[in-house]
């Protein structure tokens, strides 16, 4: 488990998992929001967010990607030996996402491991809502179809999470 990607809706703690499995693997984790988002309003272009994960995957031995961003879905899936699919309900996701929102100091908190990007909006909560009919489908066949080739972990609750994490050793 060296080259990972962890993917699920927003809200599902991906970039908690990202930073704490970083942290105890000692690889570095790229947060893929961080990468794709200038500020709260603007992003780069899809073409500079290919060329970045390319150049990611090809100069690093080991990395955590975080983030499901499905137009880059399969380029990271392609690089990784382990995806990691929190695969929680649209219901823990969604209270997670709006306590994250009012609970951290987007604008001014320089932790760099937080996500300023300010998204709760009428487009995030739809996404999110619709998460588990659009995105969720497709990213279970393609795991479907990479299972005999990857190491495929799909976690959908919490104290399954918190498993995984100690079982991994240092």
């Amino acid at each position: 488990m060296e080259k990972i990607s962890i993917i699920g809706a927003g809200g599902s703690g991906k970039s908690t998992l990202a930073r704490e499995l970083g942290e105890k693997l000692g690889i570095e984790v790229f947060y893929l929001n961080k990468i794709w988002w200038k500020d709260k309003d603007h992003h780069i272009s899809e073409e500079e967010f290919i060329e970045i994960q390319k150049d990611i995957i090809r100069n690093h031995d080991k990395f955590i990607f975080d983030g499901n961003y499905m137009s880059t879905l399969d380029l990271r899936i392609q690089a990784s030996d382990t995806i990691i699919f929190l695969d929680f309900k649209t219901s823990t996701n969604l209270t997670q996402s709006l306590k994250k929102n009012f609970t951290e100091d987007n604008a001014d908190n320089k932790d760099p491991d937080l996500d300023h990007t300010g998204k709760i909006n009428l487009k995030y909560i739809n996404w999110l809502i619709n998460f588990e009919k659009d995105d969720r489908k497709k990213i279970l066949c393609k795991l479907n179809e990479i299972k005999l080739e990857k190491k495929i972990i799909i976690i959908d609750n919490k104290n399954k999470k918190d498993l995984f994490l100690d079982s991994i050793s240092i």
